[in-house]
């Protein structure tokens, strides 16, 4: 590890102004076509079940390419596995504009889940690789802003960009991480020089034999809950509001508090007790999924309305906040020969509760209405953390 990047700030270590334009780049291709690819299939004829089936695709090939990433780095090398990823994000995007057809959709979202899915495994690994060990928590969260920002500015204003400006301008903004393709040989040199360390040893109290899901697996646990709880009212916002300005300000209480929290508690998580902070942030969350259930029982709208907003606030907290600090730890119990298991398992674990969430929360609300779903939810949160804090503590 260069001396230098212990003493200068995180967003100036070498390597890692490369990396977070190509993470800003590639997230915002995927965040400003996330909410528009399945509105451009319906447009088309499709019905709504096969333009659900666009962000289906999209996770599945996201997940598929997540689980090669270790494989492919070791084989490929950094520079070849990034600029693959760059390509398969931001090439496909035109096949949306060029053609008319509802495969060409299907096509172009599987592709571009494979380049997601290398871009954010790649991401996560290529941080925890340019920073020395002691400084983690504070790229974790400078990484977690360069993913968050983009998402929270592009997914909910995209449908209002495209009224605005046409959907060629929004297919322009998806090719965007081609741009990033001039940063990758540079970017792919310095990684590979950061890499040696990840061919040594594992970290200490982790030997070799163990197997890295083991070893965190109580961390996914908690990252479970909390993306499996954002998932949940990510999904069913606008049944939970009265009308769909009290759904946006819900959303915006939310994501808006998330963002943030992601950089606050990564730079704690150099400073403090990492465990303690991810207790009180389980208790944080467990209390907002509480309070939104208690919301969609309550008879006032004014009160309901107040307690959605809360319930939305409090989770943000705890949404942002875990996902720094679960990996933070995650990196910690892997050791130095494990950071790219450790990001596969995180992004995947992450993916997986976001859809896990939508569809317990789906079939619960099916059978016995939304009131129950959230109770249901916060019950297994609380079971959940529980479980995991228990296992990290022993």
């Amino acid at each position: 590890m260069d001396a230098n990047n212990r003493r200068i700030p995180i967003h100036k270590a070498q390597g890692v102004p490369l990396l977070l334009i190509v993470v800003v780049l590639g997230v915002a291709s995927f965040s400003i076509l996330l909410p528009l690819s399945p509105a451009w299939a319906l447009a088309r004829g499709a019905s709504e079940a096969a333009a659900g089936s666009v962000t289906t695709v999209l996770m599945a090939t996201t997940i598929m390419a997540q689980f090669a990433m270790n494989y492919a780095i070791r084989t490929f090398g950094w520079t070849k596995v990034l600029a693959l990823g760059l390509i398969a994000l931001g090439a496909p995007a035109t096949l949306q504009v060029l053609s008319s057809g509802y495969a060409a959709i299907l096509i172009s979202s599987a592709l571009r889940g494979i380049g997601f899915g290398i871009l954010t495994v790649g991401g996560a690994t290529a941080m925890a690789l340019l920073v020395p060990a002691e400084r983690r928590g504070a790229a974790v969260g400078v990484y977690g802003l360069a993913v968050a920002f983009p998402q929270l500015l592009l997914m909910s204003s995209a449908p209002v960009l495209e009224q605005r400006f046409g959907s060629f301008a929004m297919t322009l903004i998806a090719t965007l991480p081609l741009a990033g393709l001039f940063l990758v040989r540079p970017l792919g040199r310095t990684l590979s020089r950061h890499a040696a360390p990840e061919r040594g040893p594992a970290g200490a109290g982790s030997p070799e034999p163990t197997s890295t899901f083991r070893l965190i697996a109580p961390t996914l646990l908690i990252l479970l809950i909390a993306t499996s709880s954002g998932g949940a009212v990510l999904t069913f916002a606008s049944q939970m509001a009265p009308d769909a300005s009290s759904a946006a300000i819900m959303l915006l209480c939310m994501t808006g508090f998330a963002t943030p929290t992601r950089w606050i508690f990564g730079v704690l998580s150099d400073r403090r007790d990492t465990l303690k902070m991810i207790a009180g942030l389980c208790a944080v969350l467990v209390l907002g999924m509480g309070v939104l259930s208690a919301a969609l029982s309550i008879s006032d709208p004014h009160t309901a309305q107040w307690a959605l907003y809360a319930g939305g606030t409090l989770l943000g907290l705890a949404y942002g906040g875990l996902q720094s600090t679960s990996l933070v730890l995650a990196f910690r119990l892997g050791g130095a020969a494990r950071l790219t298991r450790v990001s596969v398992l995180w992004n995947v674990s992450f993916d997986l509760g976001t859809g896990v969430g939508a569809l317990a929360a789906g079939g619960l609300a099916t059978a016995a209405g939304l009131p129950f779903a959230f109770a249901c939810l916060t019950a297994l949160s609380l079971l959940g953390a529980v479980t995991a804090l228990r296992r990290l503590q022993g």
